[in-house]
């Protein structure tokens, strides 16, 4: 046990005792020193898994402003919309700044929790200049990416930067798992009495059956995406868990050889 314990103090968490024991109360003991080694070990796991996470996130507004600035580098845009594209480089760079501020927020490892700024976001145009913004660092991306809702507000209270995190995760999947076929991408937009749901819909090859239960475990990145698509498989489940942080919800609502469907789900402007 003393051994034990010094293993523990120097972070190594593969304890093993031996259960060779008669009294009762020490063979409890032992159980209860292994199960505690064990719940270190997975919090351990779990701090890595998080900011792991967060670094993938930080790779997204690097890939927007490096394409934005090639295409003006390039001459690929003249004049105003090269200032248009430099302006929206700067965007990214703020959104850039923030993300990396929010990484070394102490309250985001040691309680567990990503800080959340909220502001009142009116989700049809939020989306729709995301997706704006997506189109012009990636002007190779081919089909249509169309925003449908109807026209009463669709107003959520939201921390804009890890909003923008989850469609932006769940929009590349959309468009990596539409690589081949139908390119076109949908966000359908639906209000509930207290949510508002958002339907991110491919036309792509779909999820298989065996995937769909692990396509928000962490580093789980599908057989097909392995070799084509690069990542660690971080996008999904740090998007559900930016979800639930906002008391919403990430899933994947259904899926065939036709396509995906995933649903986001936000709690509705809360009434003064």
């Amino acid at each position: 046990m003393s051994e034990a314990a010094k293993h523990l103090k120097r972070g190594r968490y593969d304890i093993h005792l031996s259960h060779d024991v008669k009294e009762r109360e020490l063979y409890e003991l032992i159980h209860s020193f292994k199960e505690m080694a064990g719940k270190l070990d997975q919090l351990e796991k779990l701090c890595y898994e998080l900011l792991a996470g967060i670094t993938h996130d930080l790779k997204t507004p690097v890939t927007s402003i490096s394409g934005l600035l090639q295409a003006v580098k390039d001459d690929v845009v003249k004049e105003d919309e090269a200032q248009e594209f430099l302006a929206i480089a700067l965007k990214e760079t703020d959104r850039l700044k923030l993300m990396i501020q929010s990484l070394l927020d102490f309250e985001i490892l040691n309680a567990g929790s990503i800080l959340l700024r909220k502001e009142r976001i009116d989700l049809v145009s939020f989306i729709q200049e995301m997706i704006y913004r997506w189109r012009a660092a990636h002007q190779e991306a081919e089909g249509n990416i169309t925003v449908e809702a109807a026209t009463v507000p669709h107003i959520v209270e939201a921390d804009p930067i890890h909003l923008q995190q989850i469609l932006l995760n769940v929009l590349n999947k959309a468009r990596n798992a539409s690589a081949s076929g139908n390119h076109s991408i949908q966000f359908l937009l639906s209000k509930r009495d207290k949510s508002i749901e958002v339907a991110i819909i491919d036309h792509g090859h779909g999820v298989p059956n065996h995937e769909q239960v692990l396509i928000f475990e962490r580093f789980y990145r599908g057989e097909k995406n392995k070799l084509r698509v690069r990542g660690l498989g971080l996008g999904l489940p740090f998007s559900r868990l930016l979800a639930r942080e906002h008391g919403g919800d990430l899933e994947l609502k259904e899926t065939s050889e036709e396509g995906s469907t995933f649903l986001l789900t936000l709690p509705v402007e809360k009434e003064e």
